[in-house]
């Protein structure tokens, strides 16, 4: 025990060899200190990754550097094309050539998102803030500038507030008084096909009652029709067979009579399928597009 302990004792010492006085080998204890050796340290900063980087966890610090310098080179063309773009835009718009400043601005819009692209779109779509009829498009303009343009570009580009407010007041009349005078012409059309459906019904059932009448007499005296030695029931039959022909021909006539009805009172709900009520359509889409322009700039305040 006293052995082991003289071991564990002794385990942290450092025992060398040395040749001693008679040229023999003997063991002793080297008793100076370890000097602590230095931290390699790397030569460059290790970047941070992110977790999807793959391409980068295996590039050396120069490919790293290279791949930079081209990104911000592309990023700096990019913006460059866009900004030329803009601005032959700009001067197209100034000479009220907006249809030549839209197909400048879609090629712009190849080349990414820009807030100031989407500004000069809707103006153009417009032709500068007073023709509202391409709300569909304009609406996806307005959502541009919304996203991606900033203060000062919205400040720029904005729309004369009181002429914004005077239109957006105008098609709230508008789109009121078409409103109006459609609902009032749809609900006496409607009246018209549930009268019109009501007789088809009628008729319908006019027909198509007796005919499953005739059939099953038909059906009937076909399975007997060799009960009769005159042959009586066979005449029966036939004649019942002729007269459901007859009947099914005329439910054809009444159900397609029917059909229509039902799809007039169907159509008669969408507002397209009207001129007035495709005039409410359009209205409408303007007074949304109008009201997504004031609220992209920050007018609301200025409306009543």
């Amino acid at each position: 025990m006293a052995e082991e302990r003289l071991i564990d004792d002794d385990k942290d010492r450092k025992y060398k060899i040395r040749i001693n006085e008679k040229g023999e080998e003997e063991l002793y204890i080297d008793e100076t200190p370890e000097e602590e050796e230095p931290e390699e340290t790397l030569g460059f900063e290790v970047p941070d990754f992110d977790g999807d980087d793959e391409e980068a966890a295996v590039m050396t610090p120069e490919q790293l550097a290279a791949r930079d310098k081209a990104r911000e080179e592309a990023e700096q063309k990019r913006l460059k094309n866009i900004s030329a773009r803009a601005a032959h835009a700009q001067k197209l718009i100034s000479e009220n050539k907006f249809e030549d400043a839209l197909y400048v601005l879609d090629e712009a819009e190849r080349f990414g998102h820009d807030g100031k692209i989407c500004a000069l779109k809707v103006i153009a779509l417009t032709q500068n803030y007073t023709d509202y009829s391409r709300a569909e498009d304009g609406i996806t303009a307005a959502e541009g500038v919304e996203n991606y343009a900033e203060d000062e570009v919205k400040g720029k580009f904005a729309p004369d507030k009181k002429a914004i407010k005077a239109q957006c007041a105008e098609l709230k009349t508008r789109v009121e008084s078409l409103k109006t005078d459609y609902e009032k012409q749809r609900g006496e059309r409607e009246e018209r096909y549930l009268k019109k459906r009501k007789i088809s019904l009628i008729a319908f059932a006019i027909t198509a009652v007796p005919m499953l009448v005739f059939a099953v007499l038909a059906a009937y005296f076909g399975s007997i029709m060799h009960a009769q030695m005159d042959h009586s029931n066979m005449i029966m039959c036939f004649v019942f067979i002729g007269v459901t022909a007859l009947f099914f021909i005329a439910t054809l006539f009444t159900a397609h009579r029917l059909w229509d009805s039902a799809k007039l009172l169907k159509m008669n709900k969408s507002t397209s399928s009207t001129k007035l009520g495709r005039e409410l359509d359009e209205c409408s889409a303007q007074l949304k597009f109008v009201e997504k322009i004031i609220s992209v700039y920050g007018l609301n305040d200025d409306l009543s």
